[in-house]
């Protein structure tokens, strides 16, 4: 089957196009224009043609515009691109176009006229306010959420702050008793005495996890170069008794230097570390660290051969107050892993982990090199 062309009258083609094209004489008289833009502008062609000028459908501020730009730069160039004017229609219905013209001439001698073809822009219009609406409505609603953090940080560092002083009080109070052997002798008294002590500890110790937590900020610390060895020596140096105590072998090769928050990392790599000493097994705790490179971004992991977990809870770990276990006899908050989670969310990073029961877990997280942070 041979296929024919396709073909068209020119003049329908002119008339139906799907722009708007007009021609004016200098004066900016309309001599022509075409049925699309008849219907948008909502007039007859005997009201339009030799009846109106250009400048008769501009408001005040187009018609200036039009005047003392579009007409000397089509004079001087001879043509004009992509620009954004308001057509008025009748009936006050108001055309927003992207306009291009140029000028022509018929014969020498003879003043040019100039053809314009017009852009229906209103849908797009419509499109930018519902836009600049919507990311403002996305800036408020980021704004409000910043300064309920601000406000929660705020509580939780004065509320943690505010309740050291009566367990320090309550510490000190029952040492008092125990020292001037005012305690009961029973088995009882004894019994109430290590009770008041371990929850008054574990009181503590949330209370610096949560002000710990407070502290994590993306805004306010500097990224910088930071070497990676040099933050795990800090961790280590923090939790030195821990290590002692637990008899605890590391293992930490040559590892690199990135971009990041010094502060943060070393927080990260601290609380990993107590977190691995914590759940530890039997055995004496073995901790490797490890990492892979890629050209922006680098996975370091954190090897212990502790209690492990179900691979399963993976996600409940990194959960802010969540243990596993809160009613066991290892000491926590739930805060710690949480913080990790924080830490490498302002860092554009992220954490997961494996695990196995009775054979240790691996905690692995991945960030970029040269430090980026969020936008919100």
């Amino acid at each position: 089957m041979i296929e024919q062309a396709f073909t068209e009258d020119s003049e329908d083609l002119y008339q139906n196009a799907p722009f708007g094209y007009m021609t004016t004489g200098a004066d900016g008289k309309i001599v022509n224009i075409n049925g699309t833009l008849l219907k948008w502008l909502g007039y007859e062609r005997n009201e339009i043609v030799l009846q109106k000028s250009f400048q008769d459908l501009l408001g005040m501020g187009e018609k200036i515009y039009f005047e003392t730009h579009i007409m000397p730069m089509l004079h001087i160039h001879r043509e004009i691109s992509e620009i954004n004017i308001e057509l008025k229609g009748k009936d006050s219905r108001r055309l927003p176009t992207l306009l291009n013209g140029m000028q022509i001439f018929k014969s020498s001698g003879v003043a040019p006229f100039f053809r314009f073809s017009v852009l229906n822009i209103t849908q797009r219009k419509q499109y930018e306010v519902e836009l600049i609406k919507a990311r403002k409505q996305a800036e408020q609603t980021v704004e409000r959420l910043r300064q309920v953090n601000e406000g929660l940080e705020h509580f939780a560092y004065t509320a943690s702050h505010d309740l050291q002083a009566p367990l320090n009080t309550i510490s000190s109070l029952v040492g008092l008793l125990e020292k001037e052997g005012h305690l009961p002798p029973d088995t009882d008294g004894k019994m109430y005495y290590s009770l008041i002590l371990e929850n008054t500890q574990r009181m503590k110790l949330m209370i610096k996890d949560l002000l710990d937590y407070s502290k994590i900020d993306g805004n306010e610390n500097e990224f910088e170069e930071v070497s990676l060895n040099e933050v795990c020596g800090l961790a280590l140096e923090m939790i030195k008794v821990e290590v002692k105590e637990n008899n605890v072998t590391f293992n930490i090769p040559a590892l690199p230097v990135i971009v990041a928050d010094n502060i943060q990392m070393t927080r990260l790599f601290q609380n990993l570390f107590s977190n691995a000493i914590k759940y530890r097994s039997e055995a004496d705790p073995v901790i490797s660290v490890d990492y892979e490179e890629k050209e922006d971004e680098i996975t370091v992991y954190v090897k212990d051969n502790g209690m492990g977990f179900k691979q399963s809870a993976t996600d409940e770990i990194f959960a802010f107050m969540k243990r596993l276990n809160p009613h066991g006899s290892i000491p926590g908050t739930g805060i710690g892993l949480a913080s990790c989670k924080r830490i490498l969310e302002i860092h554009c990073g992220t954490i997961s982990a494996k695990s196995t029961p009775g054979k240790g877990s691996t905690f692995f997280f991945t960030l970029p090199k040269r430090g980026k942070k969020p936008e919100y």
